[in-house]
């Protein structure tokens, strides 16, 4: 079976080799928009196929890129593609990526040198072979020498939990700076994406230069790739990559607008503004090449017709749509969280830890008869203050029984996971979650992914939301950063479905309970709002979700 992912990658890598070869523009967004379709939807294109749905009722997707995605999911294989690959060296697909070298630069340098591969095109650079091209100025080559290091160390991404303090310490250290009035952290860490590639941070300074000197004295400095007038580029001792960027207080929220994307959402804005005669960069919003917008955020889309619209919102999802309809969600806080129930640690630690952050209830996973015990006599010490429910995690099983137990009769919830046969076909995995929505509260980290190292099981979430609102079956937001599971897509899905969710730590050390912050993250990237996150109701509403 080919995943959506593997579909959506096709389609793009497909994008960026007509691209090269100087095909239609119209023709190369019309490939990159149905990637995105297919990688940010909540559907399963390979159910849709089998099932003889006509793909041509989806946005963007017409009859040719109808009959490619079949193909791709009937074959595993898209033939356009194959061929195009013979015709387009990869390496000039990853010039691509070079500040300054667009499509007819590289076929130019390939028309003239044959160059095929990054190292080839540094060899070039380096020996002022690529001088002797009309348009190949000393900046340029510049820029090529530099994009060429940067590649080589591209492609490495970090979860957003593991940059995270690294992303706030240099926050505070540059503001420690005299004459340093701003600092921002753009991209996808602003959007809190999963993961992130590397840093853009914005600074607005009195004197750039001397913040640049600053900056590039970072403990953690490993390699300065530049320091210029406006913009520095280091990398750090994780290899992590870091851009600052010198910004005006009057462009201040146009370059964070701009920075921040998504690209795709970025896109969006500009083409509003062209239809109102209007003109959107990093700079402003401009009228009649006059500037009259750009100050702050909120400048930017008033500007253009639009409301502010949150960063986690930006990626072209149809936060757009919604600022127009004024059907934006307000979105979950950390602040609403009044409760976690997938907490593994030692209880009086958890109960410590819950009445510290004023938590109104929580759920401890029980393991034997002096846990039980424990907790009564907690909810009697406690009862002005927090509510402690007995809660039984158990394994659900290949055919969707679960293993069971004499301490779920005395448990308050059950939490069912999946942890092993996790390559079932789709309709069996799908029949496994359903027949355990018998027995079961709370569904698990429910697609099981970790990141970067294991993929979503393949099941009918359709079907799964649909059962788990009929039924009051809360669908877990895992806050674990390597499994922020659900994806943002399916929290999107699934609160379009009914379907009550519920951020749980899945502590297993008094640390990780720190962790709902990354699942709060999650939430909001998803649409998700208070009424969405049983975990922000009462102690009243929970109980009677739930029925204890």
């Amino acid at each position: 079976m080919v995943t959506n992912a593997e579909i959506a990658k096709m389609l793009s890598q497909t994008a960026d080799l007509l691209e090269i070869k100087g095909e239609n523009p119209f023709k190369v967004r019309a490939y990159r928009n149905a990637a995105r379709l297919v990688e940010n939807s909540s559907k399963d294109f390979n159910k849709l196929v089998k099932e003889g749905f006509d793909l041509t009722k989806l946005p963007g997707i017409g009859n040719d890129l109808s009959t490619y995605i079949k193909e791709i999911v009937t074959t595993g294989k898209f033939s356009k593609l194959e061929e195009l690959k013979k015709e387009v060296p990869q390496g000039l697909v990853d010039m691509l990526a070079i500040e300054g070298l667009g499509p007819k630069r590289i076929k130019q340098i390939y028309d003239a040198f044959h160059i095929t591969s990054l190292d080839e095109l540094k060899k070039y650079a380096e020996n002022g072979e690529l001088d002797k091209l009309p348009g190949f100025g000393p900046t340029l080559i510049q820029k090529i020498l530099k994009g060429v290091k940067q590649l080589k160390k591209a492609g490495i991404r970090f979860l957003w939990a593991d940059v995270e303090n690294v992303a706030e310490d240099l926050r505070e250290y540059l503001l420690k700076f005299p004459g340093v009035e701003i600092v921002e952290i753009a991209g996808s860490y602003r959007r809190r994406k999963e993961t992130v590639g590397d840093l853009d941070i914005l600074v607005v300074a009195e004197d750039y230069p001397k913040v640049s000197e600053y900056f590039i004295k970072y403990h953690r400095v490993k390699e300065v790739h530049s320091a210029g007038l406006t913009r520095s580029t280091v990398f750090l001792d994780n290899d992590l990559q870091i851009d600052l960027r010198a910004v005006s207080k009057e462009s201040y929220g146009a370059a964070l607008h701009y920075f921040t994307g998504s690209k795709a959402h970025n896109i969006e804005i500009r083409k509003i503004a062209i239809e109102k005669g209007m003109k959107v960069n990093e700079y402003g919003v401009y009228k009649d090449n006059k500037r009259i917008a750009g100050e702050s955020e909120e400048e930017v889309y008033k500007a253009v017709g639009l409301c502010y619209i949150e960063p986690e919102l930006r990626e072209n999802r149809g936060e757009i749509e919604a600022c127009i309809k004024g059907a934006l969600p307000k979105l979950v806080k950390l602040e609403d969280i009044k409760g976690d129930f997938n907490i593994n640690i030692d209880i009086n630690h958890a109960v410590n830890f819950a009445i510290e952050k004023k938590y109104k209830y929580i759920a401890v996973n029980i393991k034997s008869q002096s846990d039980i015990e424990m907790i009564d006599e907690l909810n009697e010490k406690y009862k002005r203050k927090l509510k402690i429910f007995k809660a039984f995690k158990t394994k659900i099983l290949k055919d969707g029984s679960i293993e069971e137990s004499e301490l779920m009769n005395k448990a308050d919830l059950i939490i069912g996971e999946i942890t092993d046969n996790l390559d079932l076909d789709f309709q069996e995995q799908t029949k496994r979650i359903l027949k355990a929505f018998e027995k079961i509260n709370i569904l698990a980290h429910p697609t099981c992914r970790i990141i970067q190292k294991r993929s979503e099981i393949r099941a009918d979430f359709e079907k799964i939301f649909a059962t788990a609102a009929e039924k009051n079956i809360a669908l877990e937001i895992n806050a674990n950063p390597k499994r922020l599971d659900l994806p943002d897509p399916l929290i999107k899905e699934a609160i379009s479905k009914n379907v009550k969710l519920i951020i749980n730590s899945d502590a297993q050390n008094e640390k990780e309970m720190d962790f709902i912050k990354y699942g709060i993250n999650q939430a909001r990237r998803g649409w998700a709002e208070g009424k969405d996150i049983i975990n922000s109701w009462n102690l009243r509403e929970v109980k009677k979700f739930f029925q204890i």
